[in-house]
C-alpha cells in the first residue's frame, strides 16, 4: 500500500469529520454510508475500526438513573436545581397570564401565548449571561 502524502492524510480527516458530522446529525445524509465511510478511512489511517453494530454508549452518552444523578450532583446541588425549577416554572405562568392581558389578541391562541412566554424567557436568559 502507497504511503499517504500530508495532503491525502488532512484530506481524509476532513472527509471523516463530515461523515461524523452526518452520523451526529448535525448534517444531512445516509448514516449508514457515513458509518462504512468512516471505517474506510479509518483503516486508511490505521485507526482502529469501530464497530458501529456493536458500539456501547460511554459514560457520559449513557442514561444515568434518577438514583444515580442525584448520588453524584448531591444534596446542595439538587437544592439549587429545584429552586431553579421552581423559579423557571414560575416565571411561565406569570408570563403566560400577563401577555394575554398585554396583547388581548393572543387570548384565545395558546400558540401565541407560548411562543411570548419562550421569548421572554430567551432573553431574560440572555441578560443573565
Amino acid at each position: 500500500m502507497a504511503e499517504l502524502t500530508k495532503e491525502d492524510t488532512s484530506k481524509l480527516w476532513d472527509d471523516m469529520q463530515v461523515y461524523w458530522d452526518i452520523k451526529k446529525g448535525k448534517k444531512d445524509g445516509d448514516v449508514k454510508k457515513s458509518e462504512k465511510g468512516i471505517n474506510r478511512i479509518q483503516g486508511l489511517l490505521g485507526l482502529e475500526v469501530i464497530d458501529f453494530g456493536k458500539e456501547t454508549p460511554t459514560k457520559e452518552m449513557g442514561e444515568y438513573t434518577l438514583a444515580q444523578a442525584e448520588e453524584f450532583l448531591g444534596e446542595d446541588n439538587l437544592i439549587v436545581i429545584e429552586k431553579g425549577l421552581d423559579f423557571a416554572i414560575a416565571y411561565r405562568e406569570v408570563i403566560a397570564d400577563m401577555t394575554p392581558k398585554k396583547y388581548p389578541k393572543l387570548k384565545n391562541n395558546p400558540a401565541g401565548i407560548g411562543q411570548m412566554v419562550n421569548i421572554s424567557y430567551d432573553k431574560i436568559k440572555d441578560k443573565l449571561k
